[in-house]
C-alpha cells in the first residue's frame, strides 16, 4: 500500500512538473496566437492579427487638368482628383515581428456610391508604436463629375503610422476618362493623376470620430426637418 501511495505521489509530482514546464516554456508566438483580431495593431508577440479601422481625409496638392468646352465656346478647367473623406476597413497578419501584410476596402465620398477603393497593404514595424506602410490597389471615383460614375483607376500611398491611432500619408491617384461629346459640351477625357496629402485616425479614435460625425449629422438632419 505504501508503494502504491508513493507511486501515485510521484506521478502527481511529475504531472505538475510537466504542466509547469509547458507553461513556462511556451513560446511568445503561442501567446500571440491567442491575440487574434486586435483592435489596435501591435507587432508580435502582442498580436497575431489585427483590424484596420480608419477614418481619413485627403486633399490634392498637385494634379493634371483638362479643358472642357461648353456651348458658346466657354472653356473651363476641370480636375479629376477631389478632396475626400473615407473609411478603411480591413485586416492584417503579422508574419514576423517586423512585417505585416493585409488589405482593406475603402468607403466614402468621391463617387456616386460609397464604395471608393480596394487596396493591399504592407507594414514595416519600426518600433512597438511606430510603423511605415505601403499600400496600393484600385481606386473607384466619379472624377469630380457625375458624367463619370464608378470609374476605376489606380492608387498608391505611403504612410507613417503612430500607435495605430493616427497616421499621415502621401497618396497618388490616377484614372483614365473617356471623351464626352454632347451638343452642349465637349470633355476631352484622357489619363489624369494627382498627388494628395492626408491624415487618418485609427482604432478607438476612428470609432469615436465616426460616432461624433454621425451624431452631428443626425442633429443637423433633425434641425432641417424641424424647419420644415
Amino acid at each position: 500500500m505504501t508503494r502504491v501511495n508513493g507511486t501515485w505521489a510521484r506521478g502527481r509530482a511529475l504531472m505538475v512538473a510537466l504542466a509547469l514546464g509547458v507553461g513556462l516554456g511556451a513560446s511568445p508566438d503561442a501567446a500571440a496566437q491567442e491575440s487574434v483580431g486586435c483592435l489596435r495593431g501591435r507587432p508580435l508577440p502582442d498580436c497575431r492579427t489585427f483590424w484596420i479601422v480608419e477614418m481619413q481625409g485627403s486633399t490634392p496638392l498637385v494634379q493634371t487638368r483638362r479643358t472642357v468646352v461648353y456651348q458658346g465656346d466657354t472653356q473651363q478647367g476641370n480636375s479629376a482628383i477631389d478632396q475626400v473623406l473615407e473609411w478603411n476597413v480591413g485586416h492584417m497578419v503579422n508574419l514576423t515581428p517586423e512585417f505585416a501584410v493585409g488589405g482593406e476596402l475603402t468607403l466614402g465620398t468621391g463617387n456616386t456610391d460609397i464604395f471608393t477603393g480596394m487596396r493591399l497593404r504592407a507594414r514595416r514595424w519600426l518600433s512597438e508604436d511606430l510603423s511605415m506602410e505601403l499600400e496600393g490597389g484600385l481606386l473607384r471615383t466619379d472624377a469630380g463629375q457625375s458624367r463619370y460614375p464608378g470609374v476605376y483607376g489606380g492608387t498608391v500611398d505611403v504612410r507613417l503610422n503612430i500607435r495605430d491611432q493616427g497616421s499621415f500619408y502621401v497618396r497618388w491617384d490616377g484614372v483614365h476618362l473617356e471623351p464626352q461629346d454632347f451638343d452642349y459640351m465637349f470633355d476631352p477625357g484622357g489619363f489624369h493623376h494627382g498627388l494628395s496629402v492626408g491624415a487618418s485616425a485609427g482604432s478607438v479614435p476612428a470609432l469615436i470620430g465616426t460616432g461624433a460625425l454621425g451624431l452631428a449629422w443626425a442633429i443637423l438632419f433633425g434641425l432641417y426637418l424641424s424647419d420644415d
